[in-house]
């Protein structure tokens, strides 16, 4: 609780040749700032919900503070709603969007189908698609990982085949103009095809490793310090692999000796 307090507090930061001290909120950029505001919207929300007794929500989600929700009533019962839960806390103040078919939440687009739901992508009319260029300097995996992701995260969100496959094609397009070959994107979106939708939403379990990572900065270069580094390790494990073949064969000898 003493160190969140001191990342609360003691916020200070410099703007031309004056220096400020942030006295409310948190501050964004610390690594605590999501989790603590999640906490505080979490608690202001439950305490909302405890006290509001008129028409309530059947469907509702929330990531930070974004929220979706779906719910049967009047427009004006709804209206009601959003002025209470807008009102309820001085610190929280929401924009909020109605509507009888569909609405954009974070990257998810949901529409009302029949008795359901649909999802699909959502882009920003400020998303410029700026994906990682194919020439910077990268590690090739990261480069050839980075499109399939994308495609990956396509097949999360389209609900249905045919817009996967559509979206797909824009995405194409996005990888084209950053200058990533028609060969890798297409091998990239295959593999995504290849997976269906229900195996994509599964969560992937991570195998654990003792392994300690060496980390460098990249450069075109590393591959041979990798070589060069291997070759030691190697060298040194079959040294080590000599001396410990050396004192188990020594400690059987004198066992054997001794009997």
């Amino acid at each position: 609780m003493g160190l969140a307090e001191l990342v609360l507090t003691l916020n200070c930061f410099s703007f031309g040749n004056n220096f400020f001290k942030q006295t409310n909120g948190v501050a964004m950029g610390t690594k605590m700032g999501p989790s603590y505001s999640n906490l505080f919207v979490g608690f202001v929300e439950h305490q909302f919900f405890s006290q509001y007794h008129d028409s309530k929500h059947e469907l509702y989600g929330r990531y930070i503070d974004d929220c979706i929700g779906a719910i049967s009533s009047t427009r004006k019962e709804l209206c009601q709603f959003m002025t209470a839960g807008n009102s309820f806390h001085p610190a929280l103040k929401y924009t909020w969007k109605i509507s009888d078919s569909s609405l954009s939440f974070l990257d998810i687009k949901v529409s009302i189908e029949g008795n359901g739901l649909s999802t699909s992508v959502y882009y920003k009319s400020t998303d410029s698609h700026s994906y990682l260029l194919y020439s910077s300097s990268h590690p090739p995996h990261v480069k050839n990982s980075t499109h399939f992701s994308q495609f990956l995260r396509l097949r999360r969100l389209c609900s249905d085949d045919s817009d996967f496959f559509h979206k797909s094609k824009s995405m194409c397009q996005f990888f084209e103009k950053r200058g990533y070959p028609d060969s890798v994107v297409q091998a990239g979106h295959h593999r995504a095809q290849l997976i269906d939708r229900q195996s994509s939403l599964q969560t992937s379990q991570k195998e654990h490793s003792d392994r300690i990572p060496f980390t460098l900065t990249f450069h075109s270069h590393n591959h041979t310090v990798k070589s060069i580094i291997f070759k030691t390790l190697n060298y040194s494990k079959t040294i080590q692999r000599l001396v410990l073949s050396f004192r188990n064969l020594h400690s059987f000898h004198s066992n054997t000796t001794k009997t």
